[in-house]
């Protein structure tokens, strides 16, 4: 969740005045985890073996 106290306006570098967007480095104030998803059977044998090959199984 970002706080709009934090967002920062990105200016073009050729229109000083006109912004072009939302500067990105902005704090997150949190992350959770809403729900988990729902995989197919073989999208999750998939992912677990993906994750045995790039030594990541103690991350999920």
């Amino acid at each position: 969740m970002i706080s709009t106290a934090d967002y920062h306006l990105v200016a073009q570098p050729d229109v000083p005045g006109a912004p072009a967007g939302i500067g990105l480095a902005v704090p997150i104030r949190r992350k959770r985890l809403l729900r988990e998803a729902a995989l197919p059977a073989d999208a999750k044998q998939l992912l677990e073996l993906l994750r045995r090959a790039l030594d990541l199984e103690n991350d999920g």
